[in-house]
């Protein structure tokens, strides 16, 4: 491959700390979506912002910048609000979307991830189907509202 083909495709970190919701999300990315995208997955607070600043563990070769995050708010070590603090106080990576991806619909909860710079708000859906209707319109507002031509699907 040669020029514009053979560039990278950015990277979606996926911040979520139940097993089954992120392999739900990735395959319904991959499989009904054909997201080409690479996903990394994280399963706590404290990894995505070591994965984000490229410490600890992670180095720009182990830990390319994403173009998106989907980002839970219940997580251990540290909740997906201190996360998100991180991602939009600081220059470097302020510019980096952030989709909350969660299962909490509280009023305060939404006011204080858009008040922190999230860049959208979506309520996990309990039913299976729902759950996977919902992934798969993530990432149709991702490809086309998006700006970026960042996202590569299999069309």
């Amino acid at each position: 491959m040669s020029g514009k083909h053979s560039k990278r495709l950015d990277l979606l970190l996926l911040v979520e700390d139940e097993p089954d919701h992120a392999r739900l999300i990735m395959k319904t990315l991959k499989e009904k979506v054909k997201l080409m995208n690479p996903i990394h997955w994280v399963k706590n607070g404290a990894e995505a912002i070591a994965y984000i600043t490229q410490t600890e563990t992670y180095d720009e070769e182990s830990a390319p910048r994403p173009s998106l995050v989907l980002l839970d708010i219940k997580l251990p070590l540290k909740d997906g609000f201190e996360v998100l603090k991180v991602i939009k106080s600081n220059e470097k990576y302020r510019a980096i979307p952030v989709i909350m991806l969660t299962t909490t619909s509280r009023t305060d909860d939404v006011q204080k991830a858009l008040d922190l710079g999230a860049n959208d708000y979506i309520v996990k859906p309990v039913r299976f189907p729902d759950f996977v209707e919902k992934v798969g319109a993530l990432s149709h507002y991702w490809i086309f509202v998006s700006d970026s031509n960042r996202v590569r699907p299999e069309w």
